[in-house]
């Protein structure tokens, strides 16, 4: 999708489990009769081009998935909260926006005080990362999409009665 994100400043920065989890997930829905191919071909392109480093030396001021984001819209001159998730936990009423959406991929790997542009169907959206922070507690998926077990401890994982879904109280 030429010309649906650009972005004003250096090279974009990955966690190698967020890596993991979105190659995971660009993989699985390039086949797939997913409705947006022009949004995962974008996700990839990022992804190609991203600087990939282990959660330990990865600035907490870059977003990456699970992050809690604030931003600042120069149009509607008004601060927003974003949380950064998969495109199965997205629900913009609650703020967690997909990875997948335009502004998802246009956050993700820019550090605070960076300007990002996203192209939505309403226009062009200029924001500005006020915050982040990284919230603790790590999505796992069990079942057809599993992560490494090295990112999370057992012991405090949480199985929930939502389909297949397990959540653990430990960060990254």
């Amino acid at each position: 999708m030429e010309g649906s994100f650009k972005v004003k400043s250096h090279s974009i920065v990955v966690t190698d489990v967020d890596m993991e989890r979105l190659s995971r997930l660009v993989r699985g829905l390039q086949h797939s009769l997913f409705r947006d191919q022009q949004q995962l071909d974008a996700l990839n392109q990022v992804l190609q081009t991203a600087d990939v480093r282990p959660p330990s030396r990865t600035a907490k001021s870059i977003v990456r998935m699970n992050s809690s984001i604030r931003v600042r819209d120069f149009e509607m001159h008004k601060e927003q909260q974003y949380t950064l998730v998969l495109p199965d936990e997205a629900d913009i009423s609650s703020g967690r926006i997909s990875v997948l959406a335009p502004v998802g991929i246009a956050l993700l790997g820019h550090r605070k005080g960076e300007v990002i542009e996203a192209k939505v169907p309403g226009g062009t959206r200029r924001l500005k990362i006020e915050q982040v922070r990284q919230t603790p507690g790590l999505r796992l998926r069990v079942g057809s999409v599993s992560y490494p077990g090295q990112y999370c401890r057992a012991p405090n994982l949480k199985i929930t009665n939502r389909q297949d879904r397990a959540y653990s109280d430990m960060s990254v």
